[in-house]
């Protein structure tokens, strides 16, 4: 299926991000070594324009404030080819924001500030295109009533990114299809310590409810995708890359993901372009700084290293 129909149902905010030599700790002041810039992240926003990018006709649903901001905003989702025809705009509300530390190894330090975010109900998905898409693809920065009523909703698989980490509920995470945390996330959604090895993570995924593909982030190690139809567990590694900012690189694997699993594309294959549109994205600044297409990521994506791992 080309250009498949894709619902985003979640966060926008303006995110100013401050470049610094190195993350400050409990307590600590640490001066930015450059300028400030301002650009459009949350990740509902950054897995929609990720979506787009792949190719996917996608809807955007959330909230943005009456403010310069949100204007700014929509602008912008329009510009990338995503309907934003679902985002409402909340009289006396701001738009979300975020301030996001970036240091030299493109790691980063996230602080946000819902906004109108929060303010997105469940009677808000009444005219969005949840039964009609082929993939449906929520995450936690708005609110549980919210992320519940859209997964109910949808008749297409549902791809839930668990971020910023919280619970769900056992019933609601029942209905996903593909479930994408990282190795904390992952551990919140059990209760669990993070395990610091490939096996123990498989092994506390294999905790998760039984009918749900499992999806486990891993950064600059890759991924490793657990598929609850009896497959094998695959590791997916990751290519060396000049890292300038990592923010958005999670959104960017979920967005993409959405688009390959509405085609109809096996999970492992479309995990392993994930990988690679993932690692292209931290190779530019901002969470939606460097978005690639599907040739270059296809194309980086072959020569990744794959391993079946018998666990």
């Amino acid at each position: 299926m080309l250009n498949p129909r894709v619902a985003v149902v979640g966060s926008l905010n303006a995110d100013l991000t401050l470049p610094v030599h190195h993350l400050p700790g409990a307590g600590e002041t640490v001066l930015a070594s450059g300028p400030g810039r301002v650009s459009f992240g949350g990740k509902g926003g950054n897995q929609a324009a990720a979506a787009a990018a792949f190719g996917g006709q996608v809807t955007m649903v959330g909230r943005v404030g009456d403010d310069d901001y949100g204007r700014q905003i929509l602008a912008d989702l329009a510009a990338r080819g995503v309907d934003a025809s679902q985002v409402r705009v909340t009289p006396g509300q701001r738009t979300g924001s975020a301030t996001i530390a970036v240091d030299g190894d493109g790691d980063n330090l996230i602080l946000v500030d819902p906004g109108a975010n929060s303010l997105l109900e469940p009677d808000d998905l009444s005219g969005a295109p949840l039964a009609d898409a082929s993939a449906v693809l929520v995450q936690l920065e708005i609110p549980a009533p919210t992320v519940a009523a859209a997964i109910r909703a949808a008749r297409a698989p549902v791809v839930l990114n668990p971020a910023p980490a919280g619970p769900v509920e056992p019933g609601v995470l029942a209905l996903v299809h593909v479930l994408v945390p990282n190795a904390s996330e992952l551990g919140l959604l059990t209760g669990a310590t993070p395990p610091g090895t490939l096996e123990g993570i498989v092994q506390l995924a294999r905790t998760l409810p039984a009918r749900i593909d499992v999806v486990i982030t891993l950064g600059r190690d890759g991924a490793v995708v657990l598929p609850r139809s009896g497959g094998p567990v695959t590791h997916i590694g990751a290519p060396a890359a000049e890292v300038i900012d990592a923010t958005g690189a999670g959104d960017c694997f979920c967005g993409t993901l959405a688009v390959l699993l509405a085609e109809g594309v096996a999970l492992a294959s479309a995990a392993g372009v994930s990988v690679a549109a993932a690692t292209i994205s931290t190779t530019g600044n901002g969470a939606r700084g460097r978005l690639p297409g599907r040739s270059e990521a296809e194309e980086l994506a072959a020569q990744l290293p794959i391993r079946l791992l018998d666990l």
